[in-house]
C-alpha cells in the first residue's frame, strides 16, 4: 500500500475545500474607462436598487460599514433620500451628491436570484484506520506515518446552489459617466453579509487596479 500517496490525496482535498469554502462572490464580468483622467475617487454615495427599502438600507448599511472598515469614505444613499423614489431623477441625486461633496456614485442592482440543480460525482475518501494510539497503547508516534488507510465510498447525489446576482456601477460626479462596471454572482452564500463583504473587496480592489482609487 502507498501510504505516502494516500497522505497526499488527504493534504490535496483539505486545500481544495478550503480554496471552494473561502469565498462564494465571483466578478464574472467587468469593465472599466480606460479613458478616464480625472482625480482619484476619494467619497462615494452609495445607492442600493432592491426589491424594498428594507433590504436597500441594509445593504447601504452594510456596504458603507466594510467599505469604511478599508480606509475609504462612503456614505449611504438612505441617509440622504429615504424612500427609493426620491432618487428617480439625476437631479435628486446631484441634490445628495452636492450634500456630502461626493465625487462618485455607486450604483448596486439587485438582478435576482437562480436556483440551478448541480450533481455532485461519487467519490473515494481515504481515512485513517481506527484504533491507532499515541505511545504506549497503540502503534506509538513513529507508527503512525506507516499505519494503514481504508477507503471510504461516498455515493454521489444532485444539490440545488443558489446564485445571487449584482449588478453594481460607479459614476464620475465630475464627468457624469461611467468610469468601472462589473456583474456578481454569489453561490450559496451563508449570509446577505458575507455576499456584502465580498462584493466591498471584489470592487474596492478592482478600481485599484483600474487606477480610479488609492
Amino acid at each position: 500500500m502507498n501510504y505516502q500517496k494516500y497522505i497526499t490525496v488527504l493534504l490535496l482535498a483539505g486545500l481544495l475545500g478550503l480554496v471552494s469554502c473561502s469565498s462564494s462572490t465571483r466578478l464574472y464580468e467587468r469593465w472599466n474607462d480606460k479613458g478616464y483622467t480625472g482625480e482619484k475617487l476619494t467619497k462615494v454615495l452609495v445607492l442600493g436598487l432592491f426589491q424594498d427599502d428594507i433590504q436597500r438600507r441594509a445593504f447601504e448599511a452594510a456596504f458603507v460599514k466594510r467599505v469604511d472598515s478599508t480606509g475609504k469614505n462612503a456614505v449611504a444613499g438612505y441617509t440622504l433620500m429615504a424612500n427609493t423614489e426620491d432618487f428617480d431623477s439625476k437631479e435628486d441625486i446631484l441634490t445628495a451628491v452636492n450634500k456630502i461633496n461626493a465625487d462618485a456614485v455607486l450604483i448596486t442592482r439587485f438582478k435576482g436570484v437562480i436556483e440551478k440543480d448541480r450533481h455532485v460525482a461519487p467519490r473515494v475518501d481515504y481515512v485513517p484506520a481506527m484504533g491507532m494510539g499515541y505511545g504506549r497503547y497503540g502503534y506509538g508516534y513513529g507508527g503512525y506515518y506507516g499505519s494503514s488507510y481504508q477507503a471510504v465510498y461516498r455515493p454521489g447525489y444532485t444539490t440545488t446552489d443558489k446564485i445571487v446576482q449584482l449588478d453594481t456601477r460607479v459614476f464620475s460626479v465630475a464627468t457624469e459617466k461611467l468610469v468601472w462596471a462589473g456583474k456578481t454572482k454569489s453561490v450559496n452564500a451563508s449570509s446577505s453579509q458575507e455576499i456584502v463583504d465580498e462584493l466591498v473587496t471584489i470592487v474596492v480592489e478592482d478600481m485599484k487596479k483600474s487606477g480610479l482609487i488609492d
